[in-house]
């Protein structure tokens, strides 16, 4: 399952990411968007794990505080990258 999690802390990274998620499931891949322009965090992270953990995920901590901020978690499906953003992972 494809996760966009969003409304994260600036500071946020990928290991943060898998570190909050790794409870719920193995996290194949987390990636951190990133502006291409001014390469400052977007705030929005794309996550990929099993998908009966991914629902877990949702359930538990989507509205939940996430490094002073209420994260939203949503599942979402594969699409071609938009050029505005580059992952980093």
């Amino acid at each position: 399952m494809r996760l966009l999690i969003s409304n994260l802390n600036r500071f946020t990274t990928a290991t943060h990411l898998a570190n909050l998620l790794l409870p719920f499931g193995l996290v194949s891949s987390a990636r951190i968007m990133m502006n291409a322009q001014n390469g400052l965090s977007e705030g929005v992270a794309l996550v990929e794990m099993e998908y009966k953990a991914g629902q877990i995920v949702i359930s538990e901590l989507n509205n939940s505080r996430f490094m002073n901020y209420y994260i939203s978690v949503e599942e979402t499906i594969s699409t071609n990258k938009s050029k505005r953003f580059k992952s980093h992972a």
